[in-house]
């Protein structure tokens, strides 16, 4: 008489085999949207200042406005507009607009991009207070776009006066 052996209910898969890849790739989707969520991106405006760099370097006493982009994800470039106010007689009068720009990111940091190069001659001697103002957008590696915008904060007064534009 031959020898039977019962089936193992251990050895029985009781969920069909599709259901438990179904089950992996749905967790593999939640942990990845927990772990690497949307990109951001911040536009710091650093408030305007009479720059020494620019009177050592070229001999012209200006006002500069630093702005930085920081993203959580990579970037192509960022494109801005910025301008400057100078507060007058209690109104907001913008005293210098700059022309579009762009900025590629910085090489040891692809998440970060600056731009160094805009500011406007003023007269030194004569005090003002100034903020400046920032919009744009980033392009991220992925081809995402990001709008971006920003600005220095309160209006911080400088000895070196511009002339409205």
């Amino acid at each position: 008489m031959p020898i039977t052996f019962p089936k193992s209910i251990l050895t029985t898969p009781k969920v069909p085999s599709i259901a438990v890849i179904g089950l992996l790739v749905a967790q593999l989707v939640v942990f990845n949207a927990v772990n690497n969520p949307e990109p951001t991106c911040v536009l710091k405006v650093e408030r305007p200042h009479h720059s020494t760099s620019i009177k050592e370097l070229q001999g012209l006493d200006a006002i500069k406005l630093n702005v930085t982009s920081d993203c959580t994800a990579p970037q192509k470039f960022t494109r801005v507009t910025a301008h400057i106010q100078k507060l007058s007689n209690d109104r907001e009068v913008t005293v210098s607009k700059f022309v579009a720009r762009i900025a590629d990111p910085l090489p040891k940091s692809r998440k970060t991009a600056e731009f160094r190069n805009l500011f406007t001659e003023c007269k030194f001697g004569v005090d003002a207070a100034y903020k400046g103002f920032a919009i744009g957008y980033v392009i991220l590696e992925s081809g995402k776009k990001i709008d971006v915008s920003g600005d220095s904060g309160k209006y911080e007064v400088e000895n070196c006066l511009i002339g409205a534009q």
